[in-house]
């Protein structure tokens, strides 16, 4: 079975034909479901009700025909689930019109069986590849606006929104608050600890940072040790609020161990 495959809609109105095309599909073996409807309407309400990855469907039906029920749930569904016509007409300006309306095959009467197991497969290792790719899409557009080392957002997303949040605050009169954060002496940690380290202060600085935030604010970091935050209908009393316990949940009480012990040395404190 393929991956993901769990369902097929047959809609046929002959009995015997829905029978022959279950027949072969089940010993394909290529779903877990076989769902079935006699004319258009009822096909319809399955495909708007039910999931399925694959549309087997007559193109003469009762009532509401293939091509009318290829475009409405084209138009209703909003989905691009496989359609597969079934057809005894060999008219090639109404097939050609059949793949225009959406149709990615269509499948002459009386079929082989072999022939309709080897399209299914294509058409369902096509629509498989379509979701890779979708995800793989989405994944690439994460990145671009990820920062790699922190995990939280980069520069690109912060100066793209910072213009969005502050016109839409100038537009509805609504309070945003921007502070830019830079952290002490952080050149001393990598020169003298090497920049892993200085790496994973940069991770703990920024994990700090995102347990702060709330769902409607926005940060990242801006580039090397400096960090922005887009803080979403917030008066700078409230920001101000903001920054401060976020210097508390950063501060590092080695700094106070140092000084106590005479400054002009490098103690560590883990993070």
């Amino acid at each position: 079975m393929p991956p993901g495959a769990t369902g097929i809609l047959i809609i046929e109105d002959s009995a015997s034909q829905r029978a022959e095309v279950r027949s072969v599909l089940q010993k394909s073996g290529l779903f877990e479901r076989i769902l079935e409807a006699d004319n258009g309407l009822r096909g319809l309400k399955l495909l708007l009700s039910e999931p399925v990855d694959l549309v087997l469907c007559d193109l003469e039906l009762p009532g509401l025909d293939g091509e009318k029920l290829l475009r409405m749930s084209r138009s209703a569904h909003g989905n691009q689930t496989p359609f597969l016509v079934l057809t005894s007409v060999t008219d090639a300006e109404r097939t050609a019109q059949l793949l225009r309306d959406g149709a990615c095959d269509t499948i002459i009467k009386p079929f082989h069986a072999m022939d309709l197991i080897a399209r299914i497969e294509l058409h369902l290792k096509l629509q498989q590849l379509q979701k890779q790719l979708i995800e793989k899409n989405k994944q690439l557009e994460e990145l671009s606006i990820t920062d790699a080392l922190t995990g939280i957002r980069n520069r690109r997303f912060l100066t793209e929104m910072l213009s969005v949040e502050f016109q839409r605050a100038h537009r509805y009169g609504t309070g945003l608050t921007v502070l830019m954060a830079d952290l002490d002496h952080f050149k001393a940690v990598n020169d003298r600890y090497g920049h892993l380290a200085g790496d994973r202060v940069l991770r703990a600085v920024a994990q700090r940072l995102q347990s702060q935030l709330r769902a409607s604010d926005i940060a990242g970091r801006y580039g090397g040790e400096e960090f922005l935050v887009l803080l979403i209908h917030a008066s700078l009393d409230a920001g101000l609020i903001f920054a401060e316990r976020w210097r508390k949940a950063l501060e590092d009480a080695a700094l106070y161990r140092a000084k106590e012990a005479g400054r002009n040395q490098v103690v560590v404190q883990e993070l």
